[in-house]
């Protein structure tokens, strides 16, 4: 009997299985882009082909380098066509297909995650990507039978977005993904337990196995391997990232007061309280910075998390800038720092591009920020002394102006946009900056909107008290007043929807000079600014708060540059080509343009009809042909029905012995004759014989006795096929009972009669003995009796 891997039916249960395994684990790519669904729904129809396809390959058990071959290039035009509406892949669709491509490659690195509506998609990275995750698990789990190794395809595509965003997934979703991951395990584990067979009861020295435990057992290794994947990550200490929320124990989460709410509570102190002193024989210390806030909730920032091994002691030289190419200019200067008993804080003051420091074993940096922090939790700066190296960098307006994106240089948390986040935000960070063409120009057009054009004003009589949260950004972009920490906060969230990597800077602005020299820090120096990432420049510095705080911005932030007539960042300024300006209505009349016009590529789609029925023509034309011959010879008379039935039995994979008589290859048919079966359970090697369709072999007899004295009577009598038409069904059916399933198809879509090939010999494959003592007939009889058949 057939192995119960073998049948259509286990086929397409496997592989909708290992679909919905894969396509659940896309859905944990949501979190990428709004309007997921665009991508879901279609990548769902693609896997529903491309497993489909597999199914009926692996059934018809066509080699496994032809399965993959022929998914891939489905997938590959299911691909095209869903994202440009033909899968035919003519020149021109083609280039539309790496345009939008381009186009999302583009927005990929220009926006964070979640992609917002109204920019290029990245729906063509998605539908690409998923289409792989499908192709892959089901290569793997179902034609080459390894279904645990499919979990690795899975878990790579599961922790795709925790490694993009790094928020986690949800818990439901990894529960559904590891029960259809542990099904697929189980049935396949099962399917080797039956084919490997079972002793009957009470049988001894045969092999047996017991079917309940190997797969009881299968099902804990792969219960085992899943609880693993969720445990270890939270408890090796050199693991940074779990499949749930939280970190390992060994890093440190720092746990420290809110900077934000130092910040209000020094802006709000009745006395002007000094905190610290710097010492130096550089230039004034302005903007000295104690934190970035790199997360962004939707409501406020917060510092993130940190990881600060003993490795990282604040005692030494640090790591090299990030992202300042050598050939920025630099001077580099040292101070020397004295903090006062009032500034208590868990955060170290220093520059923002500072190279050594030496504070001592209780403060380490983080690799991520350059942010000094104190190792245990009873350190503060209070009473501390300390010194740095500071750099000041000469920045060239041109080159930043000139930078490629740099989402992809530095780490998610400084790129990522909530998915709460009001589109109101991102429809006015868009409309404010649509003239500028660069990501600096609109980084440069922003600061000049919260400074002068917009209409903003600083008063610190919005600062609210030291126990409360977050503002309201869009109540303080609909206000225009606010303080500097809603200015750098609103810039900064605003750059990132743009495309432009971004933080939040926490310090004091500008110092007064002390009596024995040095720089005075108070309380009311404390500020807050945004800093944008540019590769090639690093962290730059840029000031939104308005002249009544920050009287002067940096001189490279007003830097002007020459029109330019194409966008050299098209991804981060085609949301804007959407958006009319302000007070602007849509051109009516191309509206009207555009409603008269259809959406639908009517000739791509008619030439691709057109040209799958030229391929469904040619592919019928041998069926066709074969049964077009049909239809003649059985219109004919009895030579025309053996022939009729040599090409049947050719068509089924034998060679017709040429040159024998008809009795004799009577015989020689007889022996391939088998039990026709109607009820879809056909074995894969059935018995053949006269014996095992006496009525096929009784009407095979009368074709062959008709055929005799049609040729060799002394009063040749006329036979007409029609009169012998049942006995051929009945032959033909014996006879492809007696051949596997995938011979009969292949006889009746690309048959041997009209196509050639298939065997040379003509010996039955039955028993070779048989076969060989056919061949040892007396010479004398063969010369008498094998006359032309």
């Amino acid at each position: 009997m057939s192995a119960p891997w073998s049948t259509l039916p286990h086929q397409l249960r496997m592989a909708g299985i290992a679909l919905l395994a894969a396509w659940t684990t896309v859905l944990s790519w949501r979190v990428l882009t709004e309007g997921f669904a665009e991508v879901g729904v279609p990548l769902l129809l693609i896997g529903v082909v491309l497993a489909g396809a597999g199914a009926v390959a692996r059934w018809q058990r066509i080699p496994a380098a032809g399965i993959v071959s022929a998914q891939v290039v489905i997938g590959a035009l299911l691909v095209l066509g869903t994202t440009t509406g033909s899968p035919l892949p003519t020149p021109g669709n083609v280039d539309v297909f790496v345009a939008a491509l381009q186009d999302a490659l583009e927005t990929s690195r220009s926006y964070a995650a979640p992609v917002q509506l109204g920019v290029p998609p990245v729906h063509p990275l998605l539908l690409i990507g998923g289409a792989l995750v499908v192709l892959l698990v089901d290569v793997i789990a179902c034609t080459l039978r390894r279904a645990p190794v499919a979990g690795l395809v899975l878990l790579a595509a599961y922790t795709l977005p925790v490694a993009v965003t790094g928020d986690a997934v949800s818990w439901w979703l990894f529960a559904v993904i590891a029960a259809l991951f542990l099904t697929l395990v189980f049935i396949q584990h099962s399917d080797h337990v039956t084919s490997w067979g079972r002793a009957p009861d009470g049988e001894k020295g045969s092999f047996s196995v017991r079917t309940g435990a190997i797969a009881n057992t299968a099902l804990a290794l792969g219960a085992t391997a899943i609880a693993l994947a969720v445990v270890v990550p939270a408890a090796v200490p050199t693991m940074s990232m779990s499949v749930f929320e939280g970190n390992g124990p060994g890093t440190r989460e720092v746990e420290v007061q809110d900077p934000m709410v130092d910040l209000r509570r020094d802006l709000r102190r009745g006395v002007d309280v000094p905190l610290l002193w710097v010492t130096t024989s550089g230039p004034r210390p302005s903007y000295l910075r104690y934190t970035v806030l790199s997360r962004f909730s939707g409501s406020e920032w917060t510092p993130g998390d940190r990881e600060i091994p003993e490795s990282q002691s604040a005692t030494g030289a640090l790591p090299p800038l990030d992202g300042v190419a050598l050939e920025v200019p630099r001077r580099e200067f040292k101070y020397d720092v004295r903090v006062g008993p009032d500034f208590r804080s868990t955060w170290l003051p220093i520059a923002a591009q500072t190279t050594r420091i030496a504070a001592s074993s209780d403060w380490r940096y983080d690799v991520n920020t350059r942010d000094v922090i104190a190792a245990r939790e009873d350190v503060t700066t209070a009473d501390s002394t300390y010194d740095f190296s500071g750099v000041q960098l000469t920045y060239d307006a041109d080159s930043m102006n000139s930078a490629v994106s740099g989402a992809g240089s530095v780490a998610g948390i400084f790129t990522e946009v909530p998915s709460t986040l009001n589109n109101e935000i991102r429809r006015l960070a868009a409309s404010v900056t649509a003239d500028a063409p660069t990501r600096f120009q609109k980084a440069q057009v922003l600061q000049q909107w919260f400074r002068e054009d917009g209409g903003f004003r600083y008063d610190l009589g919005q600062v609210p008290s030291a126990g409360d949260g977050g503002a309201d950004l869009l109540a303080f972009l609909d206000e225009r007043v606010g303080y500097c920490e809603q200015f750098a906060a609103s810039m900064a969230i605003m750059a990132r929807v743009l495309g432009i990597p971004s933080r939040v800077a926490v310090g004091f602005l500008e110092p007064d000079r002390a009596t024995n020299g040095s720089w005075e820090f108070s309380s009311r120096d404390a500020h807050a600014w945004p800093e944008l990432y540019f590769p090639g420049s690093g962290w730059v510095r840029f000031e939104p708060t308005p002249q009544a705080r920050a009287t002067q911005p940096p001189e490279y932030t007003e830097a002007e540059f020459e029109a330019v007539t194409e966008t050299a960042s098209p991804s981060a300024s085609s949301s804007t080509e959407l958006l009319p300006e302000r007070g602007e209505e849509p051109d009516a009349e191309a509206a009207a343009a555009d409603d008269g016009a259809s959406s639908i590529p009517w000739v791509p789609i008619l030439a691709g009809l057109v040209g799958l029925g030229l391929v469904a023509l040619l592919l019928m034309t041998p069926r066709l042909a074969r049964a077009a011959r049909r239809r003649r010879r059985l219109a004919g008379d009895i030579e025309d029905l053996w022939v009729e039935l040599r090409d049947v039995a050719r068509d089924l994979g034998h060679a017709w012995p040429e040159g024998r008589s008809p009795r004799r290859a009577g015989d020689w048919l007889g022996r391939l004759l088998a039990t026709p079966v109607r009820d879809g359970s056909r074995p894969d090697r059935p018995r053949r014989g006269r014996d095992q369709a006496p009525e096929a072999a009784q009407a095979l007899d009368r074709l062959v006795a008709a055929l005799e004295r049609s040729r060799y009577a002394r009063d040749p009598e006329t036979f007409t096929a029609d009169r012998f038409a049942g006995d051929l069904d009945l032959v033909e059916e014996a006879l492809a009972a007696g051949v596997t399933p995938r011979d009969v198809r292949r006889a009746a879509w690309w048959p041997a009669s009209v196509v050639g090939g298939r065997r040379t010999s003509w010996r039955s494959r039955t028993r070779a003995g048989q076969a060989r003592s056919d061949t040892t007939a007396d010479e004398s009889v063969r010369s008498v009796d094998e006359l032309v058949g």
